[in-house]
């Protein structure tokens, strides 16, 4: 999300004294931390909240600037970050003046997808009503992280204390072995729209007819004995979504209208 914005401040520097020509590179610099700072810090982030539904703290503040010089600030969106999405990343699809439209696919998705759970033309849309909010309405990071888990680590049938390993210990004491009995506890598994079971981390041998995971629909879903809840569908394509952050037109009028101003306080 790269582009270059500039503004011509001729009309400025032909009323300069003598003195302020010769302080103009120090002034310069100046303009570009209190411009980068404004528009970063500020005014970004009060459009996003204009455009964007309940916007989290993080995309609020994930516009960083940068002065490289007396006469240019870089301002960039944060990515590579190590938990979460990246903002540059899931921001771009719906930057108007950038090509395409697609939704970012994110680190779930790409979980779902490397891990075998579904195709790579699978997308999981998640069923809001069966999961947990932040304080933004939006689905909690929580339960990404928990299916997320659950689809690695659920087992797929019960366990006697016999089946367990007698050498297992923890904090160099022996564990007590006790059995797992899977109807007690919660576990998730992945239906494809091929009808692939996917769970504990692997995919499983086709389901009976007539049982429960030959008689769902595609999904991700958690089950505690009879209580199955549907948690993710599957979209057949990647979704779409509107261009609705005119970042770069923003962006180029906020300096217009700041550059000038205050390159002047800071001469005087």
């Amino acid at each position: 999300m790269a582009a270059a914005i500039t503004h011509n401040i001729d009309a400025v520097v032909k009323g300069l004294t003598t003195y302020q020509r010769i302080d103009l590179p120090k002034a310069a610099r100046r303009t570009m931390h209190v411009l980068g700072f404004q528009i970063a810090r500020k005014d970004v982030p009060k459009y996003m909240q204009e455009v964007f539904q309940n916007p989290n703290n993080f995309t609020l503040r994930s516009l960083t600037y940068k002065v490289v010089s007396n006469y240019e600030v870089h301002l960039s969106f944060k990515q590579n970050v190590p938990k979460g999405n990246d903002p540059a990343r899931y921001l771009y699809p719906v930057t108007k003046g950038l090509p395409g439209n697609q939704a970012y696919a994110t680190k779930f998705t790409r979980f779902v997808h490397s891990a075998g759970a579904a195709s790579r033309s699978e997308y999981p849309i998640p069923v809001k009503e069966n999961l947990s909010k932040n304080s933004y309405g939006k689905v909690s990071q929580g339960e990404y992280s928990k299916t997320w888990s659950g689809l690695t680590t659920s087992l797929a049938r019960s366990r006697s204390k016999s089946q367990l390993d007698p050498n297992l210990s923890f904090g160099g004491q022996k564990r007590k072995l006790v059995g797992f009995n899977r109807n007690n506890n919660f576990r998730y598994f992945s239906k494809n729209n091929s009808g692939q079971i996917f769970m504990g981390g692997a995919v499983q041998r086709p389901p009976s007819k007539g049982s429960l995971f030959d008689t769902v629909g595609a999904g991700i879903y958690r089950i505690k004995s009879d209580n199955l809840q549907l948690l993710f569908t599957y979209a057949r394509q990647q979704p779409t979504v509107p261009k609705i952050f005119d970042y770069y037109g923003f962006v180029g009028k906020q300096v217009a209208f700041r550059a000038a101003p205050i390159l002047r306080e800071a001469l005087r």
